[in-house]
């Protein structure tokens, strides 16, 4: 019986360390800030400027071409944690909700 929760916590995601440049979209503001983790359902940012975020934001990663529509986990001092409920990429056509994260990617 134990070995079930064993095997559960052996398969869940590591985070996958990054360090990118990207732009975090809150509501009208944006902030910079880099991506320091990142997994399929959760992502780790570090912004640039205390702020107070909460809600729904959209993450435009510059480097990969992907915005992640997230949720906000966990917030303390500039450090962010995010779940993750969609990725898109940006390459083509995009839904207007994303227009905006595609201008802030064409744009650096």
């Amino acid at each position: 019986m134990f070995a079930l929760f064993k095997r559960g916590a052996a398969t869940a995601p590591a985070m996958e360390t990054l360090n990118t440049a990207a732009t975090l979209c809150a509501g009208r503001m944006e902030y910079a800030c880099v991506i320091r983790q990142a997994s399929k359902e959760r992502m780790s940012v570090l912004i640039s400027r205390a702020a107070n975020i909460s809600g729904a934001v959209i993450v435009v990663d510059h480097a990969r071409g992907l915005a992640f529509e997230a949720r906000i986990t966990a917030f303390k001092g500039q450090d962010v944690s995010l779940e993750i409920a969609a990725s898109h990429k940006l390459g083509g056509l995009v839904p207007a909700r994303l227009s905006r994260a595609r201008d802030i990617w064409k744009r650096t």
